[in-house]
Formats: structure tokens, sequence, C-alpha cells
């Protein structure tokens, strides 16, 4: 039994002095490497192309970054600059020890854009975030304009409520093939009132809130079911 336990040892002794020589080596190989390859990968947000490779690339600086040493790449700096982007709601950023950068960024789904009373124009997002415009995409959603004070001065929630019962209304159109292609814009008149404008004809449907937002598309749907095959 001795005999064993001194055996079992002994063989600990060396597999634990194994991993250490193998994660010394393993650092200094780190320290030495530099950073040879930025791979990034964008999550498109259903065809919302606001962000790509080179744009992110661009915001970085990545030019800047390869050929330096791995080890001195600040991973959450990177992060945190992309994450202040106001076109991406999240991203990871991670390295490896053969010098490889690994981004992935997730952009902003916008859903309305606002023209406000001033001519201001900014996206909403499906968490009700506004975007401001991008140089590089205009996102193809339902257009809110008429009288809308709000601005976009900074990427926060947006306050009003009539601008959030139109986001609501962009959402549930957005989700539907059906309202997608029979919406075509929204509308604030001066007193608060919403108007759905349609895309066929000259039909403009005022809206409430959006506390029973899906009981009123039902009960408009069902209308259309019935005026439709009279106006064919």
């Amino acid at each position: 039994m001795r005999y064993k336990k001194i055996i079992l040892i002994i063989v600990w002794g060396l597999l634990i002095a194994g991993v250490g020589v193998m994660l010394f080596a393993i650092n200094r190989h780190k320290k030495n490497e530099t950073c040879n390859t930025i791979k990034i990968e964008v999550e498109n947000g259903e065809n919302n192309h606001f962000i790509d490779s080179s744009l992110v690339m661009e915001y970085i600086h990545g030019n800047e970054i390869v050929g330096n040493l791995i080890e001195n790449v600040d991973a959450g700096k990177i992060e945190s600059l992309l994450e202040n982007n106001p076109h991406i709601k999240n991203a990871e950023v991670y390295k490896t020890i053969d010098g490889v950068l690994f981004i992935k960024v997730w952009q902003r789904k916008a859903m309305l854009r606002v023209i406000n009373s001033e001519g201001e124009r900014f996206y909403v997002d499906e968490e009700n975030i506004k975007i401001p415009m991008s140089e590089n995409y205009s996102a193809r959603v339902l257009v809110c304009n008429g009288s809308i004070t709000e601005k976009c001065t900074k990427c926060d929630t947006i306050n009003s409520n009539t601008l959030k019962t139109c986001a609501g209304i962009a959402q549930y159109v957005h989700n539907s093939s059906f309202w997608i292609s029979a919406i075509e814009q929204i509308f604030v008149t001066s007193d608060g009132a919403i108007i759905l404008v349609a895309k066929m004809g000259d039909a403009k449907i005022i809206f409430g809130d959006d506390t029973v937002i899906e009981v009123k598309f039902n009960r408009l749907f069902a209308f259309y079911k019935l005026a439709l095959p009279k106006l064919d």
C-alpha cells in the first residue's frame, strides 16, 4: 500500500509539473505572438445593414491593431468602444493565443423612421431606443411624421406616449406580412391623433392608443376583407 501511495504521489507530481511547463510555454508564446488577423461577424438584424465588417474595422482602427502584440490588445476597451456606437446593440470581443482577434456585433433593428416637426430624422428600434440616421444605409421601415416634438439629441428611450404608440403600431405592422404591404405611413395631427395612411387608395385610418392594438388591427382586417372585394 505504501508503495502504491508513493507511486501515486509521483504520478500526480509529474502531471502537475507537466501542466506547469505547458502553461509556461503557452504564456511565453502568447507574450511573443502578434495580432495577425481580425475576424469580424456582423448580425444584420433582418437586413438592417447599418454596420458591416469594413465599418467595424474603420471604427476600431483595425489596421493599427494588426501587427501589435496580442497581449497588448485590450479586448474590453474595443468592446466598450463598439457598444458606444448608436447603431450597435451589443458586441463581443475576444482574442486567441495564436494572434486572432474575434469580434461579433449585433446591430440595432430599426422599426420606425421618425421625421419630427423641425424636420429632424431618426429611427426607433424594437426596444424603443432612438437611433440617428446613417450615411451608409437607409432602412425600409414605416415613416412617422407630423406633430412630433421629440428629438434625437442622444440615443435614449423615446419619451412621448404618442411616439411610443406609433412605435408599437410599427412593430405590429412589421410582424405582419399583410399590414406591412398595406400601411405606408403614420401621421400625428396637431391634437395628438394618430392616423394610418394606406398604400392603396386614399384611405386614412384614425387610430387611438396602443392598449388594444391587436384588437383594433383584427377589426380593421375584418373590414378590409369585406371592403376590398367590393372595390375590385
